[in-house]
């Protein structure tokens, strides 16, 4: 068996990480233990490095109430919104099977000098499964893969499901052993940042693969069925097959092979886990292995074969975006990345010829010239929306895939990490905005219908958001949709965000602090700060809001002042005299 390496390597890329420290060895900084809670002590000159996420360095902690208890704290990125509902669940080792999380909150963390979320961890005494895949002892036996490795994550999955969680970061690299032994198999960590950022592409289903990374969204059991099953190709193999290839390569050939023959065509596959390996890495999410399919294979219950579809591939390549493409998945991919190369492809034919003529599919392109005519219009020399144009080109061509908008792309559940991120990276909302107001995601919805996938809390989700962004109002618009869809994002308003105030019980002695270090005629109701309040607040905030909006400088006044002295009274806080700023 594996033994513990000190450094974290899937023979992949990490993902690049946006804002704050791009790398673990970047955040090691000169200075003192940082305190969370008045217990936990964590010491930033102390890494350890065997447990670093990518997103998130791990660093030594001391229990000041219980010194030889051993911990670590992961610090994570303040440019990337954590999971914090999903901490929640997980606090305490409420769930078995995970690396228990002990406490989390906000701490001064010097080497970036600001406020960063820190999650302390019980420390796993057996350390990694495996951390690098190019070594020749990496490889597991099939018994030890069987039954120390498949059967007590699928135990922890099954307790995820019942919560209605996903872990979405499930790698060889991510799991641990809690004891010294070597016995006992928890997951790790998969909260410090949006679900699926850290994956390695290789390990993400094609469409969420095809998101951007913060938009891979939430997923669920058969998300993290997939990166279970080809992480036991990892294991079998000892290595990663996939390793040369680009991550453009790495997802044409998955598309166009199936994942199954990409990873294992050319291996040689012990021929017990063949069955299962299909089952899991199954392209179509309605073949994919469930749990129940995997706990009868964990118990020698007989499957059926999962019988694979055929890929639909076309006689002639259209070549686009530097790449011959054969599949319509691919090449909604490359347009989706290449709007303006898109357009002339859709409106001269050539995607209707590759479709007819190569793919042979007559349906699939009577339904692109329909939605083309209709765009378009039936002049096509008549100017018109081109984005809109390749968008609905691309939901017809990769119903299952990303919605993909002006090069921005996200699969619905994924749509709030994802505007932070853009938010956060590029201080730029207006592409994400627009595939909302324009209900963009309509299209990938009904897609899912006519697959006999009905509506859900997602889908009533945008609705609810639209309203928010039509809404010009302080309190509503792009900042709304910001803190309703990510509950663990701290607040931006620039008076706050070096405080981190995540919490709204925190919002008030952050302002407090703000009015020693602002102009005292500085107004505190800014955008964010009433978005803010309104989001996290349980109460109705509508009336403070349309208060605070009021064009009369009194009214807006009193609104601001209605909306802090309901904050203060949730809190049971008395706000110093004249230390708001009004």
């Amino acid at each position: 068996m594996a033994e513990t390496a000190e450094s974290e390597s899937t023979g992949v890329s990490a993902p690049e990480v946006p804002g704050g420290a791009p790398a673990a060895d970047a955040t090691i900084a000169s200075g003192g233990p940082v305190l969370l809670d008045e217990r936990y002590q964590i010491e930033p000159n102390r890494p350890v490095p065997d447990f670093d996420m990518p997103s998130a360095p791990a660093f030594r902690v001391e229990d000041r109430r219980d010194t030889g208890r051993p911990l670590l704290a992961s610090i994570c990125n303040p440019g990337l919104p954590p999971r914090t509902e999903v901490m929640a669940q997980l606090r305490g080792g409420s769930v078995k099977g995970i690396v228990p999380i002990v406490e989390w909150g906000p701490v001064d963390w010097p080497a970036l000098g600001e406020r960063c979320m820190a999650v302390i961890y019980e420390r796993p005494a057996g350390g990694r499964l495996a951390a690098n895949f190019s070594a020749d002892d990496a490889s597991f036996t099939e018994h030890e893969i069987r039954n120390l490795i498949v059967e007590p994550i699928a135990a922890t999955l099954r307790r995820f499901e019942s919560r209605e969680l996903a872990h979405r970061s499930i790698r060889p690299n991510n799991l641990f052993f809690m004891d010294e032994a070597r016995q006992d198999l928890v997951l790790g960590d998969g909260v410090t940042c949006p679900p699926g950022f850290d994956q390695p592409l290789v390990f993400e289903t094609i469409e969420r693969g095809m998101a951007s990374q913060g938009g891979r969204g939430e997923g669920g059991t058969s998300e993290d069925l997939y990166a279970l099953g080809v992480s036991l190709v990892f294991l079998l193999l000892g290595r990663n097959p996939l390793e040369r290839l680009s991550e453009d390569a790495l997802l044409a050939v998955k598309a166009e092979q199936g994942t199954f023959a990409a990873l294992c065509s050319r291996e040689r596959i012990p021929p017990p886990f063949i069955e299962s390996l299909r089952g899991l890495t199954s392209d179509d999410a309605s073949e994919r292995w469930d749990l129940e399919r995997l706990e009868n294979w964990i118990t020698g219950t007989r499957m059926t074969s999962v019988q694979r579809k055929p890929i639909a591939k076309s006689q002639e390549e259209l070549f686009f975006g530097g790449h011959e493409h054969v599949t319509p998945r691919t090449l909604a991919h490359a347009f989706g990345e290449n709007t303006t190369e898109a357009v002339p492809v859709i409106k001269e034919g050539r995607l209707d010829h590759w479709l007819r003529r190569g793919l042979g599919d007559g349906k699939l392109a009577d339904t692109v010239s329909e939605a083309v005519t209709e765009i378009q219009g039936p002049d096509p020399s008549a100017p018109c929306d081109d984005n809109l144009l390749v968008t609905r080109a691309c939901s017809l061509l990769d119903p299952m895939g990303p919605v993909r908008y002006r090069g921005f792309a996200f699969m619905p559940d994924g749509f709030g990490p994802a505007l932070a991120l853009e938010i956060l990276r590029r201080g730029d909302a207006q592409i994400p905005a627009e595939a909302v107001l324009r209900d963009i995601p309509a299209w990938w919805f009904a897609a899912q219908r006519n697959l006999r996938l009905g509506p859900g809390p997602v889908e009533r989700s945008f609705a609810l958001q639209r309203e928010n962004l039509q809404n010009p109002d302080i309190g509503f618009g792009i900042e709304r949709c910001l803190y309703e869809l990510n509950p663990g994002l701290p607040c931006q308003s620039e008076l706050v965000i070096q405080d981190f105030v995540a919490d709204i019980e925190d919002l008030l002695p952050a302002l407090n602090d703000a009015a020693n270090r602002v102009d005292g005629k500085t107004n505190p109701g800014d955008r964010h700060i009433a978005a803010f309040i309104a989001a996290r607040m349980e109460q109705d905030t509508s009336a403070y809001l349309a208060a605070l909006a009021d064009p009369d400088p009194k009214t807006s006044s009193v609104g601001l002042l209605s909306i802090l002295a309901l904050l203060q009274w949730r809190l049971n806080e008395v706000v110093p005299e004249n230390r708001t700023g009004v």
